[in-house]
């Protein structure tokens, strides 16, 4: 019981705040969003976003041919994090040629990012892996765990979760709750909150 009031103490200071868009990325046709910032997304229209650090998620979708024959490369999510000040920027993605370059970017993409002068400024990217059964994926659940790692792409601000989805995420299979995680959700959002929810949380707590 103790745990469920502070999640849902803490939840509260889940809210955002927000500020003026000074940073604007255009994308691919190729790209198909899936998140910015840990919130669903969709489409690749350019994107109005907040100095500082920013989180997009996204497939890469295009043909190639190879042998006389067209094929469509899905990727697997693409996760690119970068830090960007008051600019216009640029997502670029490389031609794929064949299968064996469609394999090697699900491994390992090979994304760049350009300001208006073309140079290539500095990004985090990764994959956002899913084993077994795609169909149906919560990719803000997961999007939210993978942030709470030390994972290369890994960005805590743009944790986006409901008190439900927090709660789903920390139970295993097997009906056991995720201390460990548990523990960096509590941490995250105690660091969040202001000196008066802090002291809600602890009155919760000690009750």
């Amino acid at each position: 019981m103790k745990l469920r009031t502070a999640l849902l103490t803490l939840a509260v200071c889940g809210v955002s705040f927000s500020s003026f868009a000074n940073v604007s990325l255009t994308l691919p046709d190729s790209a198909d969003l899936v998140l910015v910032n840990g919130t669903k997304a969709q489409g690749n229209g350019p994107l109005s976003l907040k100095d500082g650090d920013n989180q997009i998620a996204f497939r890469y979708e295009t043909n190639y041919r190879e042998n006389g024959d067209t094929h469509l490369f899905k990727s697997e999510v693409v996760i690119v994090t970068f830090d960007g000040t008051d600019a216009h920027y640029t997502l670029n993605l490389p031609k794929i040629h064949s299968q064996y370059e469609a394999r090697a970017f699900n491994k390992q993409p090979n994304v760049v990012i350009t300001d208006k002068q073309n140079n290539d400024i500095a990004i985090k990217q990764d994959v956002l892996i899913k084993n077994g059964m795609q169909i149906g994926r919560n990719f803000q659940q997961e999007i939210a765990k993978y942030n709470l790692s030390n994972a290369p792409a890994a960005l805590t601000t743009a944790i986006s979760v409901s008190v439900p989805q927090v709660q789903q995420i920390a139970v295993e299979k097997s009906g056991k709750v995720d201390q460990a995680y548990v523990t960096k959700m509590l941490n995250y959002w105690y660091k969040k909150a202001d000196k008066a929810t802090q002291e809600q949380f602890k009155s919760a707590i000690n009750k």
